[in-house]
């Protein structure tokens, strides 16, 4: 019997495809007793855990002792459900014009492209992405077979879904390009709803302008940045923001804290989108920001390298491919007497938090200065399959010449 409604469910499945491009109202179901319901369920979480089978997105019908369930179109999945179901419990098919759940919302990427993308380039769907206010961006290329025809379509769909999962998101782009160059960016490719880079996002109670085409930001630094505004900092203290960007630490510390920052960055445009966000946040601190590479208020007639030499109460140094380049810039701000430096450094495996403690020390006593006490070191995420981003929360003074 079930073997006969298998031939007879894949002429539905064609039907359905058909009428769903006219209609789209008319899907598969598949019928089983109201009494097996709660077992049916059961069944699917424990055979098929990863697999979408029930079509949420439409309504579930009831007929007399009977519960229909709306079913995703997938023929090989629909034979392994009669396989490993059918001889359990009482189950048929049929095909059913059906309403529109009015509450139905994607939960995930899959479930929103499971009939739009074929099983051979599912491989597609992203497992994470981020979202940076309207913006989401996805990265494929190390999902990418390069020699696919149809990839540029697939893509758009996926880019499309991404929209329809999340409603506040309002354009997508696609990573082209690793980080590069003095001003730390990436290339991007527009791949649906608006063409716009800019954006307005929220982090930790604090609204923050930011263009991802112009600016180097990641969200990815969420739980760092929050660690960092929410220990233990002093009232009036010097705070100096070495590589600021737009901002996410120094307003984030100025918000709770009243604090003096000196937020530095090389690109025009990050310094300009930081006062935007100085302007917009409501603080408790100043931030006085400088588009000025670090490096040169190391020189004898820099008015600002005079003003702040020996000052800082604590450094910010999140330049992790290069820090250890600028340490004799945080030997010339930091007090002599010691202070704290949030330290972030990218250190391939194994053992990448001995290595960065190991490379700060090193560098540090060139310039007479050691580490006086340890508070926090740890991983914040990982940065490639060879190596981790570190974080490394400690004590320098200097020791003399």
């Amino acid at each position: 019997m079930l073997k006969n409604q298998v031939g007879d469910f894949r002429l539905n499945l064609k039907n359905t495809k058909q009428n769903k491009i006219i209609s789209k109202v008319e899907i598969n179901f598949i019928k089983l007793k109201k009494t097996d319901g709660t077992f049916f369920i059961q069944l699917l979480k424990e055979h098929f855990n990863n697999e979408l089978i029930i079509n949420h997105k439409y309504k579930t019908l009831y007929e007399d002792r009977y519960v229909l369930f709306p079913l995703v179109l997938n023929e090989g999945t629909i034979e392994k459900l009669i396989k490993l179901i059918g001889n359990l419990i009482n189950i048929s098919f049929t095909s059913k014009f059906a309403d529109e759940n009015p509450k139905f919302k994607y939960r995930s990427l899959k479930e929103a492209l499971v009939l739009k993308i074929p099983d051979n380039f599912t491989h597609l769907i992203p497992n994470s992405y981020d979202i940076i206010g309207k913006i989401a961006i996805l990265e494929f290329e190390k999902l990418l077979n390069k020699d696919i025809k149809e990839i540029d379509k697939y893509k758009k769909l996926v880019a499309d879904a991404v929209i329809e999962v999340n409603k506040n998101v309002k354009s997508v782009f696609e990573k082209k390009s690793e980080i590069q160059g003095t001003h730390r960016l990436r290339k991007f490719a527009h791949l649906a709803g608006e063409n716009n880079s800019e954006t307005s996002y929220k982090e930790n109670n604090c609204i923050f302008r930011v263009d991802i085409k112009t600016v180097y930001f990641s969200p990815r630094m969420v739980y760092e940045r929050r660690r960092v505004s929410e220990s233990s900092i002093q009232e009036k203290e010097v705070i100096i923001d070495m590589f600021a960007g737009v901002g996410p630490f120094s307003i984030q510390i100025a918000r709770l804290n009243a604090v003096k920052i000196y937020a530095f960055d090389i690109n025009p445009y990050a310094i300009k989108l930081l006062q935007v966000n100085i302007d917009t946040n409501k603080l408790y601190g100043e931030i006085f920001p400088y588009n000025l590479n670090v490096y040169e208020i190391l020189k004898p007639s820099n008015q600002i390298g005079k003003k702040l030499s020996y000052t800082a109460d604590r450094i910010i140094m999140n330049l992790p491919e290069q820090s250890l380049k600028f340490i004799n810039v945080v030997c010339f701000l930091m007090k002599k007497s010691g202070g704290i430096l949030h330290f972030y450094q990218i250190s391939e495996k194994p053992n990448p938090i001995e290595k960065t403690i190991k490379d700060l020390k090193k560098k540090l006593i060139e310039f007479n200065w050691v580490t006086d006490k340890i508070f926090n070191s740890k991983i914040v995420k990982s940065y490639s399959p060879k190596a981790d981003l570190v974080v490394v929360d400690l004590k320098i003074k200097y020791i003399g010449s």
